[in-house]
């Protein structure tokens, strides 16, 4: 393994995290994308318990986006009633907003 690029792959990750409230992570099968999520998940909780308000829990929640549609993934309109329904995304953050932990 090529520790120096997987750190250099987290650092980058890191920095995404930083300007985005969401990434996709694409890459070869065994490429280590989870691990560098895992990594990185790992190191701010155990910066939070140690104290380091600089730092967060992190909790994370894994969508397979080709497995459902648009509308279930960000919500959508019913035509027929214009009544409005959370997809799962816009659940999953209403949820996260509202968690004072």
């Amino acid at each position: 393994m090529n520790v120096k690029g997987f750190k250099l792959k987290c650092l980058q990750l890191f920095d995404t995290f930083n300007v985005r409230f969401g990434v996709m992570l694409v890459g070869p099968t065994g490429g280590g994308k989870s691990t560098c999520f895992s990594v990185l998940q790992h190191a701010f909780n155990s910066l939070d318990s140690a104290g380091n308000s600089q730092y967060n829990k992190v909790k994370v929640k894994i969508l397979n986006p080709k497995s459902i549609s648009m509308g279930e993934l960000y919500g959508e309109e019913n035509k027929d009633t214009k009544e409005w329904t959370d997809g799962l995304a816009s659940k999953i953050i209403r949820k996260s907003v509202e968690d004072k932990h």
